[in-house]
């Protein structure tokens, strides 16, 4: 996974540069998040209370402390995904596979592709371009993607949402 940030949540020091990445009881996990969370302080404080100790300022930490508790009576990955809220796209990778999810709004792109047989996310197609990959969608709001050893397989665990694009991102996102 890589990811060039651009802070809007914690300072911009190299200890909040993504991906992170961490040995927990689900194995090795890594994760790119672009976004903004708007319950990141009362996730923070509940974790905190719970004995996480956080190394960065970022928000994207508390999605990895999140996904790296030991499974609560059956907690899962989709149910670690449904307790955040706000914009964003994500990538997680694990030792047995790399998940994109997206928020129910759409606020952040998430895109697609397929090189060599591989697949390959990206925030931006343009992206896809530069590598002379195969742009194949955009993964849906609210989606999560699973890509593993059997293939593609998508979860919608997110409560339906009116899509609401913001059209900055389309600006922010432009290439000459």
């Amino acid at each position: 996974i890589g990811h060039t940030r651009y802070s809007t949540t914690g300072t911009s020091t190299i200890k909040n540069a993504q991906p992170f990445v961490v040995d927990c009881v689900r194995g090795q996990m890594a994760i790119a998040h672009n976004g903004n969370l708007i319950n990141a302080d009362l996730l923070r404080d509940e974790l905190e209370h719970k004995g996480s100790i956080f190394q960065t300022t970022a928000d994207s930490e508390i999605i990895l402390h999140l996904l790296a508790r030991p499974a609560d009576n059956g907690t899962s990955v989709l149910s670690a995904l449904r307790r955040i809220e706000g914009a964003f796209s994500l990538l997680i990778m694990s030792e047995r596979e790399l998940i994109a999810v997206r928020d129910p709004f759409g606020w952040r792109p998430l895109s697609l592709g397929k090189l060599d047989g591989a697949y390959i996310l990206a925030s931006e197609t343009c992206a896809f371009d530069l590598i002379h990959a195969e742009f194949i969608r955009e993964i849906e709001p609210g989606e999560v993607l699973i890509i593993d050893e059997n293939g593609l397989r998508s979860e919608f665990p997110f409560q339906p949402q009116q899509p609401a694009f913001c059209m900055f991102e389309y600006v922010y996102f432009a290439r000459p």
